[in-house]
């Protein structure tokens, strides 16, 4: 009988040890094509680098991808591979990735063609590149800072400037720490991490590290940005040594110097750049959108013919910009009308690539449901624009729909709703027959089984203590990185934010009703206790604040603003985000508790 149990179990071992073959099986037709393409982050003009991505899915190709084609239209500045897991048609699957690090070789509507790898081919990507200057040195020193303020003029009070601090190392610097940008009448946030790749100038070759902000001008006329300071520690080297590696392109070597912890502390200074920023054209009222395009667009879940009494039909509104940021997109809203009522969910603007150029998205859902039979028109839909290329306001119009709504199949009304119709979202797992066993329960229900007879089969296997298994293994210590060494070493640094002293700022801003400095404040206290790209409001009631602050400021209604709702919806902001960094301390509960 033993022997028996024993072939079972080791049948069902093996069983259970192909589930994952068969998996991958069962989903190689679910990955085909599965070599994609994408950027990152799209170039605002011909001296920016960008990252492009080439990911594979599901398996990993021991050529990389032939980027030959790429040599046409664009300079590879740096490579690299990584890796990650992803859920692909219901499946856990290894993504690898290829970054390119590019820039482009001139202006123009320019193509990454497709690229092959493994059998598989991506798609082109489009995209346009705007005339800019060449990235340089700002000077022949071995470590040196630029600040350039990117975009294309006209700035406009309230809008978003995307602004790049970058330092060039030709000499292997130790450390580096760098100042974020400040200006008297803008802010500055963090937009994204550190970019670093090499770059030959001339005949040196240089590290390039990036740090890049978005400037948001609070006032008219002129902005200074005073020169940013970079504090850091180059390697020291006998004399000649400099002049040696500079002769053969080559930075110097830090052990030159008598070790590798061995440095000259230098302070570099960045040039001061003005921004010019303009008011608001004479006669625009309401929200100020300044872009190169805007366009409306709009699709249905179902034709507005099958319209029916008490039937939802989804009714998808697009505004795709170009030339702008997310932040400066208008809500979109669909106009109330008698005989049906509508629902709409909150469009979140995104940035994204618009006719190849930098620009942002908002999509609103609204569920339209009719209900009286007969004819129904949905008003027309404008968002007025200001055109900065031709100098004149436009507008983006989506034209009135008219629908014929026919009667319910049982001839009633619909019921009153409280709430808006759900819009379910389409999920992989959905797909395909549900009737019936699959293999993937039969894989399940004979894993069950081996853990029954295995727990059956050693039940009287005596355990190790439980202080033992939590015991921690004296040959793998805890290690704290030094600061300065590693992979992260040269890098400029951001200083942490200080909490209180942002609540403190906007406190003040409130009470005294400077909406201006409100708005800077609370951007600094979001990047404070979410970290960067946190600005998201955790409460409902700061949302709303954070709305009525940033409609104040956009639509320029003339009216006063009043901090006192931002100044109350700040101490419940506060306690969530307490009571979310408590959670994360705590960690996980166990899943089993054991009782004592």
């Amino acid at each position: 009988m033993m022997r028996v149990v024993l072939r079972l179990v080791l049948l069902l071992v093996v069983l259970v040890a192909a589930t994952p073959l068969v998996a991958l099986v069962a989903a190689t037709p679910l990955l085909a094509g599965a070599f994609k393409a994408s950027i990152e982050r799209l170039p605002t003009d011909q001296g920016e680098p960008f990252e492009l991505v080439l990911s594979l899915a599901g398996r990993d190709s021991l050529e990389p991808p032939n980027v030959t084609p790429l040599s046409k239209d664009f300079d590879i500045l740096d490579r690299r591979k990584r890796s990650r897991m992803d859920t692909v048609a219901g499946q856990r699957v290894e993504v690898n990735e290829w970054v390119l690090t590019l820039v482009a070789k001139h202006a123009g509507r320019l193509t990454i063609p497709a690229l092959s790898v493994g059998g598989e081919t991506s798609a082109s990507i489009d995209l346009t590149i705007a005339p800019g200057a060449a990235i340089e040195p700002p000077d022949d020193e071995p470590l040196s800072l630029a600040v350039d303020v990117q975009g294309t003029p006209p700035f406009f009070l309230q809008s978003e400037i995307p602004v790049v601090v970058r330092m060039f190392d030709r000499v292997g610097a130790l450390e580096a720490t760098a100042g974020q940008p400040e200006a008297d009448g803008a802010s500055f946030t963090p937009d994204g991490g550190l970019k670093t790749y090499s770059r030959v100038f001339g005949r040196q070759r240089f590290r390039v590290v990036e740090l890049r902000y978005v400037m948001r001008p609070q006032r008219t006329g002129t902005i200074q940005i005073p020169s940013v300071a970079l504090k850091a520690s180059i390697p020291t080297s006998p004399p000649g040594a400099q002049e040696q590696a500079r002769t053969l392109g080559r930075p110097a070597m830090p052990w030159l110097g008598g070790g590798f912890n061995a440095g000259r502390k230098v302070t570099v200074y960045s040039n001061p750049v003005e921004v010019e920023v303009r008011p608001r054209p004479a006669g625009v009222t309401g929200w100020f959108l300044p872009a190169r395009s805007a366009t409306l667009r709009e699709s249905w879940s179902r034709p507005p013919g099958e319209a029916r009494v008490g039937g939802a039909l989804v009714r998808t509104l697009r505004l795709e910009v170009k030339g702008a940021s997310p932040g400066q997109l208008p809500p979109l809203a669909a106009p109330e009308v008698e005989g049906v009522r509508q629902y709409a969910d909150e469009g979140k603007p995104e940035a994204t690539s618009v006719d190849g150029g930098v620009g942002a998205v908002v999509e609103t859902r609204v569920s339209v449901v009719p209900t009286r039979a007969g004819t129904v028109t949905l008003p027309a839909i404008s968002v007025p624009w200001w055109n900065i290329a031709a100098n004149r306001a436009e507008t983006a119009t989506l034209p009135a729909v008219t629908l014929t709504v026919a009667a319910s199949a049982d001839g009633s009304a619909p019921r009153a709703q409280a709430s808006p119709v759900a819009v379910p979202a389409p999920s992989p797992a959905d797909d395909g027959p549900q009737d019936g066993w699959n293999v993937r329960d039969v894989l399940a229900v004979l894993a069950v089984t081996v853990l029954v007879v295995g727990t059956v089969f050693y039940s009287g296997r005596r355990r190790r203590p439980a202080e033992a298994e939590r015991a921690p293994d004296p040959t793998y210590p805890g290690a704290v990185r030094p600061v300065g060494s590693g992979r992260m070493a040269g890098r400029p640094a951001l200083a942490p934010l200080d909490v209180e002293a942002a609540a403190r700022a906007l406190d003040v801003a409130c009470r005294s009703n400077d909406a201006a400095a409100a708005h800077r404040a609370w951007l600094t206290l979001a990047r404070a206790m979410g970290g960067m790209g946190g600005e998201a409001p955790r409460t409902p009631g700061m949302a709303q604040a954070v709305a009525e602050l940033n409609q104040h400021l956009y639509a320029g209604d003339g009216t006063a603003w009043d901090g006192r709702a931002l100044r109350k919806a700040l101490a419940a902001e506060r306690r969530a985000a307490k009571a979310r960094n408590g959670r994360k301390a705590r960690g996980l509960q166990p899943l089993y508790p054991t009782s004592r």
